[in-house]
């Protein structure tokens, strides 16, 4: 397999959330930012943008790419996924 070695991360980030309906402010206290788990392969991280994919062929190609902001990140944790499997 030619593909390139990655990390895999968790990344744990925080996203908007859309509240369309009309709210009081008593309301308001139960709303709360959206909490997402993302699994990929690390492509980059920046101060600005962290870049994970969900799959590599084995040409070193990304595929389901998902644009971070960075500055929403909570924790990035590095998985173990130990030795290869032999083919």
């Amino acid at each position: 397999m030619g593909a390139k070695r990655s990390e895999i991360v968790i990344v744990t980030w925080r996203d908007a959330r859309f509240y369309p309906e009309t709210r009081n402010t008593e309301k308001m206290k139960g709303i709360r930012m959206a909490v997402f788990e993302s699994v990929g392969h690390l492509i980059s991280r920046d101060d600005t943008t962290t870049i994970i994919a969900a799959e590599l062929n084995d040409e070193g190609d990304y595929r389901d790419v998902t644009l971070i902001p960075s500055g929403s990140i909570e924790s990035v944790r590095r998985l173990s996924l130990g030795s290869p499997l032999a083919m």
